[in-house]
């Protein structure tokens, strides 16, 4: 596993991470300053309007920013169905570069033992349509089931992690997935690294969806306009 954690130095720039896992800048794009600019290609320069520098104009600014970014992040990575274990450090990357994720939430994921397991080349949702044809029709196996399914179902909506319930079911479906790790169900060494990347993107899922407050909203877009 290779979590967060190993990170000595603090979490506070793309670089960062990118060193942490091995994504190069390159690689990416997300950390160049070209893919800085387009990043902000489309924001508009600030305005000596009162009204248009009004706290609330700014909440409004950078929910509706915040909402692109997760929707292009959303087509980028899950749109065709094959994310994969392997791609976790490419997504947190976009995820903190984007401004979606804060260093605070980065840092909650390190204290939380947010891990990233051995790449696995079969998607997450393969492997989930996988197991869930091998399951029975005993109590556990249906409870199993069911937390497949959503977080099938967050995959396939991570275009909407703002919403409280997709980041509720994403820490739900994370939770579950610690009890099965835990258990005594024996699993493949395949299996614990799939369930373990299953688990690490619903918590990036949750934790993206927690700051929904109009004033989180604002000091997300403040912290982001001052980066750059």
């Amino acid at each position: 596993m290779n979590p967060l954690s190993s990170i000595n130095t603090p979490i506070n720039s793309g670089a960062v991470l990118a060193d942490a896992y091995g994504v190069s800048n390159t690689q990416t794009g997300v950390g160049s300053t070209a893919g800085v600019q387009a990043v902000n290609a489309g924001a508009s320069a600030p305005s000596t309007n009162t009204a248009a520098n009004d706290d609330s104009g700014l909440v409004l600014s950078g929910r509706a920013e915040r909402a692109q970014k997760i929707e292009a992040m959303a087509k980028d990575f899950f749109q065709d169905g094959s994310f994969s274990s392997d791609k976790l450090p490419n997504l947190i990357q976009r995820l903190y570069q984007d401004g979606i994720l804060s260093d605070g939430q980065l840092n909650r994921l390190t204290n939380s033992g947010f891990d990233i397991p051995p790449a696995e080349d079969q998607s997450l949702a393969d492997f989930i349509d996988e197991q869930r044809a091998t399951l029975t029709n005993s109590g556990e196996d249906r409870e199993l089931a069911g937390t497949l399914d959503e977080a099938k179902w967050v995959m396939r909506t991570m275009d909407s992690i703002q919403s409280p319930a997709v980041a509720q079911k994403a820490n739900r479906v994370a939770s579950d997935i610690t009890a099965l790790l835990d258990s005594d169900r024996t699993l493949t060494d395949q299996q614990k690294n799939q369930y373990q990347g299953i688990k690490s993107l619903m918590q990036l899922a949750s934790m993206t969806g927690e700051h929904q407050q109009a004033t989180g909203q604002l000091n997300s877009y403040l912290a982001l306009a001052k980066q750059h």
